[in-house]
């Protein structure tokens, strides 16, 4: 596996011909994982990103949501803002109480400017080593130690292939830890090797949670499968609106959560995953 996977850009943006999925909406669905994406005007790039997406606003995003069915949202700060969380901390304002945020902080924060992030709707700190941007896992320890009083997570992007070198590290942390994107990065990673096991064994001891979502390759049904067995309780969905590290056309959101169904098999576990699962990490507060 390479250190750093290629990201593909989709120069068209996200897809405004997206359809209502065919399975019946859940009142109160959260989509916990989506970004929001300018406008530039407003919230700048920084300079040294790893890829320059097409502008995706709140409203834009809104437009799609209502149309598949989601209420909630949980906006993750991408890694082409750095650790300026104004535009995914503005966006969860508008929302009044129906978002929350993930954001990107350095580890010497103060503890002031964290209650202000919290106040805002901050509740998990992402950490990857896959797009420029973007806080090393490196930090991991520190940042835990400093968000711990907040109830806050950390959030990590990152191949499950990792998990070997880095377990014994997430187990003695002081908070939970959530897995972006089933913990699938590089487009081979298979379900029985010694990381994927690693996962599913942190997510049956309840202090991990999974998102269902996964933007650079094709979704694996029998990944998400094998890790809403591992626990129902700790999995939760995502969207990865817009679908900025697509290279070719992006997916329709309807059929996300038809796929979403298909994976949970069931009403009861598919409105865990949609629902109560998100209130319970991201809305308790």
């Amino acid at each position: 596996m390479s250190g750093t996977p290629a990201l593909r850009t989709n120069p068209d943006g996200f897809r405004r011909d997206v359809r209502p999925p065919r399975t019946p909406p859940i009142p109160g669905t959260c989509d916990c994982h989506m970004h929001i994406v300018g406008p530039y005007a407003t919230y700048p790039l920084r300079e040294t990103r790893t890829f320059t997406p097409p502008e995706s606003t709140l409203d834009d995003y809104l437009a799609t949501a209502r149309t598949v069915g989601i209420d909630r949202m949980v906006i993750v700060q991408p890694s082409f803002f750095g650790k300026d969380n104004a535009c995914t901390l503005d966006s969860v304002a508008r929302m009044e109480g129906r978002a929350r945020a993930v954001v990107v902080v350095d580890p010497d924060t103060a503890d002031d400017e964290l209650q202000a992030m919290h106040d805002r709707g901050a509740r998990g700190v992402r950490l990857q080593m896959v797009a420029t941007g973007g806080l090393s896992l490196d930090a991991i320890e520190r940042v835990a130690a400093r968000i711990q009083p907040l109830g806050w997570h950390v959030q990590l992007y990152l191949d499950a292939r990792r998990l070997p070198d880095l377990a014994e590290r997430l187990r003695r942390l002081p908070v939970d830890v959530v897995f972006d994107h089933m913990a699938h990065v590089e487009p081979d990673s298979g379900v029985d090797e010694e990381g994927f096991r690693i996962l599913l064994d942190l997510l049956a001891g309840g202090r991990a949670w999974v998102k269902l979502s996964n933007a650079l390759f094709p979704p694996s049904a029998e990944r998400a499968r094998r890790l809403i067995a591992a626990n129902p309780e700790r999995a939760l969905w995502g969207s990865d609106w817009p679908h900025v590290a697509y290279g070719e056309a992006p997916p329709d959101d309807g059929a996300l959560l038809d796929a979403l169904a298909d994976w949970t098999g069931d009403e009861a576990t598919r409105r865990r995953v949609l629902v109560d699962n998100p209130t319970a990490l991201y809305f308790r507060t």
